[in-house]
This record gives C-alpha cells, structure tokens and sequence, in this order.
C-alpha cells in the first residue's frame, strides 16, 4: 500500500497590500458583518483587495493614495463618523509609521456602520455577509457513499476567551473505508473557531488510555500523543475538506477504529447564556482508492513577533535529518496548506535536496487568514529521506503595541504547513516541527517522549502528579505561603533552590509561570500561588543579597523579541506534539 502527501496552502487576490500601511491600523479593519474577519483590501469592495473601489477607496484615490487631514476628516461612508474616527486617529495627527492613538474599536471608513442599522442598509447593498463556502467535493456524489454526523451534545461553553474540549468516537468498523471528506455542521457560528479529528492509534502493545467515549472533556495531553494523524479540519475560511481522488485515509476494520474530535470556542463577550453542539460529517466508501494517505506538519513552535514592526519572518525546517528519521523511502506530496493568523502576509514552503533548492511547494505572497484556498497538484511532488523541507512565514505588526506569541487565539500567531501524503505506511510519525533552535526530529520517540531543554523535562514539570514535580510541589508548599507574603523560609528556599532549578529560569520560568492561566489543576496553581509569593527575588537584581526585596527596577524575566517566551508559549508545550491547525 502506498502513501501520499498532500500540501494545503492559502493565497488571496489582492495585489496592493502596501496601501495598509498607508494608514492608520489598515491592517486591521474589521469586515462590518462577519465576526473574527479581517477587510484587508480596505478601499475596495472585495474584502480581498483588488476591482471596484467603495466610497473609502475612491476618496482616498482622490487624496493621491495618502492620508491627509482632509480625508482623515471626511466621512466617505457617510454613517456619521469621520474616516479618522473609523481608523482610530480622532483627531487627524496620524503620520506613516506612527503609532495611531487608537487601536481598539476599529470600524470599516467605506461601509455604513453599524451595519444592522436600517438606516446604513441601502449604502450596504453591495457588502456580502453570507461566508462564500466556496467547496466542492465530487466524491461525496459518488454512489454507494456513506456518511456519518459526529456532534458535541449541547454543552454551555465556559466563558473563558477560548477553551477546547475533546471527545472520543468510535468510527464504523462494519467494513474496511476509506474517509473521503468532511464537511461541517455548524451551530453557533459566532463561537466556533475550529474543529479537528485525529485518528487514535490503537495496538495490542499500545492500548489506547482510559477516555470517556462520547462525552466531551478538557484535552489532556496523552490521549492527544495517541490520536495524532489528523483526517479532518474545519478552520475558518475552510468550509470542508475533501481529498486526493487518488487516496483516502483508512478507517474500519483494518485502519483507525476510533478517532478523537477537537472543538475550539472563542467566548469573546464571555457570555454565560453560550451553548453550542456543532460538529462534523464524514463522507466514507467501501470503494476506497489505490492510495492511504496521511499528514506531516512542519513549523516553527516559538514565535515572538515585535510590535509596529513591517517585516518580521519565522522559519521552520523540517532538516534532511529529519526527513531520513521519518520517512523510509519515497512518498509523494499532491496538496498544500499553509497556515498563519491575522498578521500573516506571506508564507512559503521551500524543497531542498543535497544543499541546493528544488522548488516551492507553496509560495503564499498574498496570505489571507479568512480565504485560504488548497492547493492541489495533479502530479505529485516527490520527497525523499533526506530532502529538507522549510517553511517561512511573514508578519506584519503594525498598529500592535506589544509582542505577539505563539498561540491558538486569533489575537495570537502560528506558523505551520501541512503536507498530505502517500504511501501512508512510509512516515513514521507525521510531526517535523522546532521549537526555537530545537529540532524536534531528534527526540527518540515522538509519541511519547517531550523534550528536554536546558537540563528541564518539560513534560514531567508539567504533570502534577510526577516525581520530578511532586518533590518541588512538597518543599514550596512546606515553605511558601500561597498568594501570601514573602515568609523567610521560602525567601532562603527560593535563592538556594528554586534559583538554580533547570525549569525554572528565563524563558521555561516565564512560560511555565503563565500556564497557571490555562490550567484548571488547583494544585498547579496553589504552586505557583506559593512560588510567586516571593516572586521580587526572581525579578530583581540587586549587589546586595540583604535588600533583596526592595530592588527599586525590577528587571523582567524574559526580555521580549524573537528570543523570549510568554504566555502563548505554554500553550505550545501543551501541546508540543499535537496538531495544530490554527
């Protein structure tokens, strides 16, 4: 049985990006009546940039493509507030590269707002709210093809920003399948960001955990090492997935026999009244193809993008070390999808064979995180043990005021591509990505192992119940007073201890100390409750130890930039080896 791979990539249509800069926070003009979409060709009628202009676009030609106090002053879309007001510059002061005085509360200059107004309904004539679903799949037409729907049941989504629940299923097991598609089954549209399934390994020697079927629950970290190949996605812009004609992923009887669902809500208005029970349908045949496929990721896990900055590029490789590692001869590449969030611009994924380039797999010079398209290749792409494979993501951060991280909300960035591929049985484990200079290839077992940086085990210090965290959790909690005073005995433990532990320095110590924000472990977080207690003695540096805690700068753990991890970061690590589509 051969495998394949796929490569899904995004492009959009506009081709004078350069204008966002033009003026103030043009990159992040809000599209009036579809939630979480940016209006990237803000002067023109397609959100996308590009054909006729809208009333903004036309008055902007007429300032000479710049922004002049009296465009600023100008109500182009005549809903009462000047273009200045839309954009966040009041009172009209704003000059190219500055900072605007407002970056929250951005509305559309050439659309009527707020939109439901019935009062802007005849200026909105030509603004499209209906998302293009934009989706085809001629398999799902096929005779004798079955389909199954996989539904969440009603569940009150919490009112933290964004939260993501598992679930395991069990998949028809009455034939031997192949999974042709997926399409979505929506039910609130305003709170769901993504749904994934992953196909769980499952063998006699490696028994799949203990998991409540049918029954949503956090995501907890083992079970996602053991459901790990991902075989369907529906993200924004992504209104289905459908498949190579030449191949399709194995389930039934003689493939994945269980599959788990991941949902990702976003509670923006943290309203309790929230519930939603959406899902997804698999399109599946007995008349399966020549080929099983499967999916590798690459990326780059460690992201820390600089504010008010035009140009900032991350690259992930998956090196020729790598490639030998998880691929045992050749396998073939038929699609491509890149994937970044709302500061992406661009995104290339790059080929390299003995040193020297082949080609672009997928070349993105016109990113767009609400319209990405899969790219497909009628004559698939051949990569062998040994080729590189690199993919580069470009940012632009203009209008922001602080570092942007690695994450999973849409206020977050990531930087990944996803490769289809065949012969399935050829790829070992479908990940290739690194964190930070970290090429996670060189771990023994991906399955199962976390990596090991700077003397800290990650994994272990995250895992309340283990050793290596339990004899830290005892002396801090004997000592330290959670979210107390400074008592002296865990002042001394912190400077001769806790200062020299591996995990708990620089950027590990900074990354470690935000996932009390996600974690829903009292214990996790009555440590680091405990830990903090003392927390002047970690950010101060001072000549003399005995004033210890009256340090009058203190300086922060992590320094920001390229080379420092924040919150986002444990969101990463959590999830070190687990699929993500953002």
């Amino acid at each position: 049985m051969r495998f394949l791979i796929t490569v899904l990539c995004v492009s959009s249509v506009w081709g004078y990006r350069h204008f966002q800069d033009e003026i103030p926070n043009g990159g992040s003009v809000p599209h009036p009546c579809k939630a979480k979409y940016t209006w990237r060709g803000v002067g023109h009628m397609n959100p996308l940039g590009g054909g006729d202009q809208n009333p903004f676009g036309l008055d902007f030609k007429n300032a000479g493509n710049t922004w002049t106090k009296t465009l600023c002053e100008r109500d182009s879309d005549r809903d009462g507030k000047t273009n200045g007001e839309e954009l966040g510059d009041p009172n009209c002061v704003w000059t190219k590269g500055s900072m605007p005085a407002e970056t929250l509360g951005i509305s559309h200059p050439g659309v009527c707002t707020p939109y439901s107004d019935p009062a802007c309904q005849a200026a909105n004539a030509w603004v499209e709210c209906e998302a293009d679903e934009g989706f085809h799949c001629d398999a799902i037409q096929e005779v004798g093809m079955k389909n199954i729907t996989f539904r969440f049941p009603e569940t009150v989504i919490p009112t933290e920003s964004k939260i993501n629940y598992c679930m395991m299923l069990d998949l028809p097991t009455d034939g031997d399948y192949h999974l042709l598609a997926s399409t979505p089954f929506i039910n609130n549209k305003e709170a769901v960001h993504k749904i994934l399934l992953y196909g769980c390994e499952e063998t006699t020697v490696n028994p799949l955990i203990k998991f409540p079927m049918n029954s949503p629950m956090s995501c907890g970290t083992d079970i996602r090492l053991q459901c790990n190949v991902l075989l369907g996605k529906l993200t924004e812009g992504l209104h289905g997935d459908c498949v190579n004609k030449d191949f399709g992923f194995r389930i039934g009887q003689n493939g994945f026999r269980k599959a788990m669902m991941q949902i990702q809500w976003h509670n923006h208005n943290t309203r309790p009244d929230w519930k939603d029970s959406s899902g997804m349908t698999l399109h599946y045949t007995t008349n399966r193809r020549q080929n099983d496929a499967s999916i590798i990721t690459i990326g780059q896990k460690y992201l820390a993008i600089p504010p008010e900055t035009e140009v900032s590029q991350v690259e992930g490789r998956c090196s020729g070390e790598c490639s030998s590692k998880k691929i045992t001869s050749t396998v073939y590449i038929t699609r491509a999808y890149n994937h970044m969030h709302s500061l992406g611009r661009k995104q290339r994924i790059e080929q390299y064979r003995n040193g020297l380039k082949l080609r672009d797999i997928a070349n993105d010079v016109m990113y767009s995180y609400g319209s990405p398209a899969i790219h497909e290749f009628q004559n698939p792409i051949e990569l062998r043990p040994g080729d590189e494979l690199r993919t580069t993501c470009t940012y632009n951060s203009l209008g922001k005021t602080m570092t942007t991280f690695q994450g999973s909300e849409i206020s977050d960035e990531t930087c990944f591509s996803f490769l289809t591929f065949y012969p399935a049985e050829n790829m070992k484990f479908p990940y290739c990505v690194q964190w930070k200079e970290i090429d996670m290839s060189k771990l023994t077992d991906l399955r199962h192992d976390f990596p090991v940086i700077n003397g800290c085990n990650v994994h272990n210090f995250q895992n309340v119940t283990h050793p290596d965290f339990q004899e830290i959790y005892s002396n801090v909690l004997a000592r330290c007073k959670s979210f107390g005073s400074c008592l002296k005995e865990c002042k001394e433990y912190t400077a001769n201890v806790l200062s020299k532990h591996a995990c708990l320095q620089g950027d590990l110590l900074a990354m470690f100390k935000h996932s009390t924000k996600s974690s829903r472990d009292i214990e996790y977080m009555k440590f680091w409750g405990a830990f903090e207690s003392c927390k002047s003695m970690k950010t101060c540096k001072c000549k003399d130890p005995s004033s210890i805690n009256h340090c009058p700068q203190p300086v922060p753990v992590s320094t920001g930039g390229i080379g420092s991890v924040t919150a986002s970061m444990f969101i990463f690590v959590s999830s070190l080896l687990v699929r993500l589509l953002i």
